[in-house]
């Protein structure tokens, strides 16, 4: 059974639920939830990365683009990210740093048994992130949000819809938010 749209998260409900992270797994799950928010990440998607993937091992940082292979996604087909938010790259390197670096074939992030995620595991563990800041929210809402975001600040659909890895335009114009403030501002070009 299809549900409706993922709830739509502004930016500070994503602070207050990123502030709410405490103990052992915070850093894990900080990072977890600003990649699906800055990188507009599905559940499968993060739980498929892998060390490698974020972390370049020449330079000792976190990667600007992230390489999604055809396998990870959606649609099977290969995309980029770019992980060029800096509060999302200090998390992410804060969590390796906690996480340590032994292999860059393994997981990314890993469970609080030691092993990878699955898609469903993954979406459980971001319903819980939200749920302990008391915010409704479904694994997709930090997908939703980065479109609704980027559209918001001038991005231009085809743009998004490539970030998203989306085949049609369609599809994207379902994942952005709009509201009567924002309509009403558009309006007002006009003047």
């Amino acid at each position: 059974m299809k549900q409706g749209k993922a709830p739509y998260i502004p930016v500070e409900v994503l602070e207050r639920t990123l502030a709410a992270q405490s103990g052992y797994h915070a850093p894990r799950n900080r990072a977890v939830l600003l990649l699906s928010h800055y990188l507009g990440l599905r559940a499968k998607e993060l739980s498929l990365l892998t060390i490698g993937d974020v972390f370049d091992p020449h330079s000792g940082s976190v990667k600007e683009t992230i390489r999604l292979l055809a396998s990870m996604t959606k649609g099977e087909r290969f995309r980029e990210v770019f992980l060029v938010n800096e509060q999302s790259r200090e998390n992410v390197r804060l969590y390796l740093l906690s996480r340590g670096i032994r292999h860059l074939a393994a997981p990314l992030f890993l469970s609080q048994k030691g092993g990878q995620f699955s898609a469903n595991t993954m979406q459980r563990l971001i319903a819980n992130i939200y749920k302990t800041a008391n915010v409704k929210a479904s694994s997709h809402s930090g997908r939703r949000s980065f479109a609704t975001r980027l559209i918001e600040s001038g991005a231009d659909i085809y743009s998004v819809k490539e970030l998203l890895g989306h085949s049609s335009i369609v599809t994207t114009q379902a994942y952005f938010a709009t509201s009567p403030e924002r309509l009403k501002r558009i309006a007002g070009v006009l003047r």
